[in-house]
Order: C-alpha cells, then structure tokens, then sequence
C-alpha cells in the first residue's frame, strides 16, 4: 500500500498539482505515528501506512494552506466536510487520498488488558480478529474488540465520505455493527450528574490539548486566553474548568464529528466523548443534522425554518 501511495503522490508533486501532502511517518516511541508534512517527493520515503495511524491530519489543514493532499481515513473524511462547510478550506485546494483503517489499537488499553505498564509492551500485532502482543518475553492475545479505541467499535463511515483516490484494501467496518451499550447518565437527576462532571473537571488540568488537537477548534485566537476583558481564568478550578469545557462544547456545535481526537489525547483520561455523543444527539433530534456527512445540508445554527421548535422561548 506505502508504494501505492508514493506512486499517487509523486504524479502530484510532479504535476505541480499540490505543494503539501500530509501523510503519516513512524514516531519515536513504540506504537506511535507522527504527522509526516511532505513538501516534495524525496520526503515521501518516510511515508508510514502499517498501523497506528489514529490522528486526524485534517487538523493541519488550519495551518498549512494552498494546494494540499492529504490521507484519511473514513471518519476523518467527516472533518473535512465541516471545515468545507465552515469556509475554512476548499474543497478544489485538496487532494485526498483514503486509506482502509482496520481500526485503530489502543495501546492504554492493551497495557490494561496485559497487566502492565505500557512501556513494558515489546510488540503488539494482528492476526484475524485478534491482537497478538508480547510483553516481557511472553505471548498473549486478546479480541481486538477488547484493545481497540472505542470510536472505532462504533465505526460508521469506514470509507471517506469525500475522496479523490482510494488506496487497495478492505474498506468495512473493524468490528460487526452492534448496539452499543446505552449511556445511563444523561438519564439521572440534574445534581447527580453535575457531581459525576464536577469530579471529572477536577481533574482537568487545562493542558488545552482537546482544543488543540480539535480540528473544529479553528478561532485565531481562544477565549480562554482573552485578558480584556478575562471570561476564563486560567488557573484550573473546577468552576473555570466547567465554563471552559461546556463553553468549546458549544462552540464546536455542528462541526464537531465525534472524531474522538479530544478524548484520545487527554492525560487525565477525562471521557469528553460523553459530552459530545449528547450534543450530536440532540443535533440529530432537534435539527436532523449529522455533522461532516453531506457537504450541501445546511449548517443548523446558520438555518432558521418556521417549524424549528421554539418552546425553549419564555
């Protein structure tokens, strides 16, 4: 698949057709890959395409501008479509090529399924519908349903949604389409789920690493680091850490596709997916509105139609 790909990106370069293209390489830790930003086609050998491919490159469409090529995979594809949306980029300035994701490991999750710190992990493999690890010097395996993030366990969009090219491979989902078990907590009374996200706030340390990793995240400047006048204070108190978390979650509101990039990447393992699966909910009820899965819909916020409800209106 790798040469595959350098044969795509190389005719572009060549062609003069893209100045970037923005792929994947190895990283320096174990079972991790980095951005790989190509400006020519020498760059290109250090093109990665095995595995451990999980980020989402439309993220650095916010910076990198002109003509672009990028690899994704089916649910980043989502992300595009909202940045198009949104005026952020255009569609005639990318290139995009699709890779088959045959979902994403996560090796958090091997390391709590092996018993070990995750450093102590020496190879982590596939074979059929299980993930072959080894960890000192012995052999385990595990159901790749058990170590894999949890977006791809509820994968919807294994093909890109938009796509110039699509590189060979199996483009399904990485595990059978089933019902995930239903969230109970938006069902309990107000107190009690204000204490489950209070606890969970007071553990964020406002790194900011969900709004930088958040391709939907696009101000040129955050509020959070206004000063005149200040909403946000920067010290991370729980009552600061509300605002700033459920203020982003408003923010991203219709753009936000679920990536689950914020959850990924959060040191503190808060499952900001939570907050997010409810706000696309309620999308999906109140407006019929799918964020970054058709390119002509309206943006909701941006619509107004006579039988929008309006009984939150006193």
């Amino acid at each position: 698949m790798k040469d595959e790909l350098i044969a795509i990106v190389t005719k572009l370069f060549d062609e003069g057709r893209i100045h970037h293209f923005l792929g994947y390489k190895k990283g320096t830790l174990k079972f991790k890959t980095t951005p790989l930003i190509a400006l020519n086609r020498e760059d290109l050998q250090g093109l990665w395409v095995e595995d451990f491919f999980a980020s989402n490159l439309a993220l650095y469409l916010k910076e990198i501008k002109g003509k672009v090529g990028l690899l994704v995979k089916g649910c980043d594809s989502r992300s595009l479509v909202s940045l198009i949306k949104e005026g952020q980029v255009k569609r005639e300035d990318l290139y995009v090529v699709g890779i088959p994701c045959p979902g994403q490991i996560d090796p958090g999750k091997v390391a709590e399924a092996a018993d070990c710190e995750r450093e102590e992990l020496e190879e982590i493999s596939r074979r059929g519908p299980e993930v072959l690890i080894q960890v000192n010097g012995q052999e385990k395996t595990f159901p790749k349903t058990r170590v894999l993030l949890d977006k791809c366990l509820d994968c919807q969009y294994p093909q890109p949604l938009i796509f110039d090219s699509l590189l060979p491979g199996e483009y399904a989902a990485p595990v059978p389409k089933t019902n995930p078990p239903e969230d109970d907590l938006h069902k309990k009374p107000v107190p009690e789920r204000w204490a489950v996200w209070a606890e969970q706030f007071r553990r964020c340390i406002r790194c900011y690493a969900c709004r930088n990793v958040c391709p939907a995240c696009f101000c040129p400047r955050c509020i959070v680091e206004e000063n005149m006048p200040q909403w946000v204070s920067p010290l991370p108190t729980v009552g600061d850490n509300f605002v700033f978390h459920l203020m982003r979650l408003m923010h991203v509101a219709g753009t936000c596709t679920s990536c689950g990039e914020c959850q990924r990447v959060c040191p503190m393992g808060i499952p900001l997916m939570k907050l997010n699966d409810k706000m696309a909910d309620d999308l999906r009820e109140l407006f019929d509105f799918v964020a970054g899965v058709d390119l002509d819909k309206p943006l909701p916020f941006r619509t107004y139609r006579q039988e929008d409800a309006d009984d939150f209106i006193k």
